[in-house]
């Protein structure tokens, strides 16, 4: 199974992709700040990271510049907005599920 962090502070958000990433075979990891996600990729080995681009604290796009440093073949996806850097996936609001589905498999990992 692969393992993959949720990192949003959208309740609802969260619980529309918790269950399309399960249902897809993943091993989700939710949680609320980019800091904390930073983190856990420096103690954990993971697939794949899902950033919601409206956090606080750390930016999403900081947290996945440091992942990118820390593990740089762990895919990186912003949901929320178009992402600042082009290097990074993204997926506007309103999130449409069945073309996040498809952009995470294109990523290659799904």
């Amino acid at each position: 199974m692969k393992k993959t962090i949720l990192c949003s502070s959208n309740p609802i958000l969260i619980k529309n992709l918790y269950g399309i990433l399960r249902d897809e075979g993943y091993q989700v990891d939710s949680i609320e700040h980019p800091a904390t996600a930073v983190h856990m990729v420096m103690l954990k080995k993971y697939d794949f990271v899902i950033i919601d681009s409206e956090p606080f604290g750390l930016s999403g796009e900081d947290a996945a510049e440091i992942i990118k440093t820390i593990s740089p073949d762990v895919p990186v996806l912003f949901v929320g907005k178009d992402a600042c850097i082009d290097r990074w996936q993204s997926a506007v609001s309103p999130v449409d599920l069945e073309v996040l589905k498809r952009t995470i498999q294109s990523i290659g990992i799904g």
